[in-house]
C-alpha cells in the first residue's frame, strides 16, 4: 500500500512496532521514509489491543482482537457512510494518543 503513493497513516503498539523492527526493519525503514506513509507508535505501556482497520474514502474494514490478543473473527466490513464516520472517529481516538516516528530511523 505504501508504494501506491497514497496518504496512508500507520498506528502501531510498542510491541508491534518492536516485532516490526526485529523481523523486518530494512522494510520498515523504506516504508517510514516515504512521504506519503506517517507511522505512529500508540503511547501505551504496552497493554492495549486495538483493532486492525483500514479506512479509505469507499469503505471501512475493522477487525477485533479478544482480551488475549488473539483474533476472535468479529469483523466490521461496510461501504455506509454512517459506519464510515464511526471509524474515522475511533481513528483519531488513537492518532490522538500516538506519536509519530521520524523519517529516518
Amino acid at each position: 500500500m505504501a508504494e501506491s503513493g497514497k496518504e496512508m497513516t500507520i498506528i502501531a503498539t510498542p510491541k508491534v512496532y518492536e516485532r516490526f523492527v526485529e523481523d523486518h526493519e530494512i522494510r520498515l525503514k523504506e516504508i517510514i521514509q516515504k512521504e506519503n506513509v506517517t507511522f505512529m507508535i500508540l503511547n501505551d505501556k504496552g497493554n492495549a489491543i486495538g483493532p486492525s482497520m483500514t479506512l479509505t474514502d469507499v469503505f471501512t474494514y475493522i477487525y477485533f482482537f479478544n482480551t488475549d490478543g488473539v483474533y476472535d473473527n468479529k469483523i466490521i466490513v461496510s461501504t455506509e457512510d454512517s459506519t464510515r464516520s464511526w471509524a474515522k472517529e475511533l481513528y483519531k481516538y488513537y492518532k490522538k494518543q500516538s506519536t509519530a516516528l521520524d523519517r529516518e530511523i
